[in-house]
């Protein structure tokens, strides 16, 4: 089930913030709960670049045919944009009475939220939306999806200085065009800086080449960006060559505050794996089980300067012991909500041991802020399984390079799943 809601929250004195949450949830098969992941940034206000990510829990308990009763406890730690929000926990209880027609419910209540520090919490109306895919029965067509990395580089912005983004992103397409999600994070000068945001487009396919155009729309701000409430809107295009799964893609566009000066043109590098999965037109012999690896994890950076992240990986593609992830993690201690890390990981698993290398940028809560944001680790651990869908994650981090000070040690515990679905064969 995909998530999405909207909730108020006062932050003492300066007034409302409004956010805008996403989610992304696994259903009981037989019960009416789910949990998952989520994200909540910030859409209305003045405190653009306010980020938290997370978990949620709820349940839609049938009140008639049509009417659900929905209650939902989150928990999400960050924050962001000069914000009151110590050590980043951000905490909220919710319910609706949620409409249900197809696939999709539309829900009307209230929810209280509270961070850490309690100068921002409050009550407010709230609003969800909801939207439930199977993977278990045939779908009506191909789903055909991309997941990549994304790498920035901007010359022509606001702040009239050279800027490195990275981060990740996917699309889903049907018959001509396609939606697309990213999220990114700024390297260079705008330590802090940070965006999430969609697109909706066209294609073409020309042998195995492929060209898209795109329009944007979602949050961004931190570091400083002048970014207002958060609003951005944007436009792209794009060209990829392909090869099998495996594509590259060069693009160039501009994202922009919807209300503000900010504004950033940039050139782009993708590279990442296209997957096609199972639909009526084709029999499903024709179709393999396929993992999606994801792992959630608390990683623990040692020393005097230490605290604690919450955070989630993924598996965006891999080639017998190698794998390419992707990565973010997010303060929740020690007082230094708003720090995030967005991580390009590369791991090498031969059994239950691996070593990996992972880079990418973090910042906010004091660190790495306003300026360059550039982090190398190299780590070393185990993914021992519990069963055929879970295993225990354990690794001992090691900071190669920080473009400012950080520490140098840390320790990673988590939980590993292995999401199936049903995907095209090779042909």
């Amino acid at each position: 089930m995909i998530n999405f809601d909207y909730l108020t929250v006062e932050e003492a004195p300066r007034g409302p913030i409004g956010f805008l949450g996403t989610g992304v949830s696994l259903v009981h098969p037989n019960l009416p709960v789910y949990g998952g992941i989520r994200l909540n940034n910030a859409l209305v206000g003045t405190r653009a670049g306010y980020y938290t990510f997370g978990y949620h829990v709820g349940a839609q308990v049938p009140l008639s045919s049509e009417l659900y009763f929905h209650p939902r406890l989150m928990f999400t730690s960050g924050g962001g944009a000069e914000s009151n929000d110590g050590s980043g926990g951000f905490s909220t209880v919710s319910t609706s009475i949620d409409y249900k027609w197809n696939d999709w419910s539309l829900g009307i209540g209230a929810q209280y939220s509270y961070v850490s520090t309690g100068v921002i919490q409050g009550v407010s109306p709230y609003v969800t939306l909801n939207k439930s895919v199977s993977f278990i029965d045939p779908l009506k067509e191909d789903l055909h999806v991309q997941l990549f990395t994304n790498t920035l580089y901007s010359i022509w912005n606001e702040h009239d200085r050279p800027t490195g983004f990275i981060g990740i992103g996917g699309r889903s397409f049907s018959n001509q065009f396609y939606t697309s999600v990213y999220l990114t994070a700024a390297v260079t000068d705008l330590g802090g800086y940070m965006d999430v945001y969609g697109g909706y487009g066209a294609y073409k396919d020309i042998g195995p080449f492929r060209l898209l155009l795109e329009a944007n729309l979602g949050t961004g701000g931190g570091g400083r960006a002048p970014a207002g409430g958060g609003a951005l809107w944007g436009t792209q295009a794009e060209l990829q060559c392909h090869s099998g799964e495996l594509f590259a893609g060069f693009s160039g566009g501009i994202l922009s505050s919807i209300a503000e000066p900010f504004y950033f043109s940039f050139l782009a590098l993708h590279l990442g794996t296209e997957l096609k999965f199972n639909s009526y037109t084709i029999q499903n012999a024709a179709y393999a089980t396929e993992n999606l690896q994801m792992e959630s994890s608390i990683r623990t950076y040692l020393g005097s300067n230490g605290f604690s992240n919450l955070g989630v990986a993924f598996q965006l593609y891999r080639f017998k012991s190698l794998s390419l992830r992707g990565e973010s993690y997010w303060a929740f201690t020690d007082g230094r909500g708003a720090y995030a890390e967005g991580l390009f990981g590369i791991r090498y698993q031969k059994n239950w041991w691996y070593v990996e290398s992972q880079v990418g940028a973090g910042a906010g809560g004091g660190i790495n802020l306003w300026n360059g944001a550039g982090l190398v680790f190299i780590n070393s651990g185990f993914d021992l399984p519990l069963n055929e869908s879970v295993s225990i994650n354990s690794k001992y981090i090691y900071n190669a390079y920080s473009t400012t000070e950080f520490p140098k040690h840390g320790l990673q515990f988590g939980l590993g799943y292995k999401i199936p679905f049903k995907k095209a064969s090779p042909q």
